[in-house]
């Protein structure tokens, strides 16, 4: 529960809305998955570069 009152707190002195935070969240998780998709296809590249293909 003190987890919950502290994000609380550092979302209301922060200044910021709920809407910036999770505006935030959202791009962080594009950034992440563009990241893992740009490696998987770095991947498939290599391996089938490998394969002589």
């Amino acid at each position: 529960m003190k987890y919950v009152f502290a994000l609380m707190l550092g979302m209301g002195l922060s200044g910021c809305t709920a809407n910036d935070w999770v505006d935030a969240a959202s791009g962080i998780m594009q950034a992440t998955e563009k990241q893992e998709q740009d490696a998987r296809n770095k991947r498939i590249k290599a391996a089938n570069k490998a394969a002589g293909y």
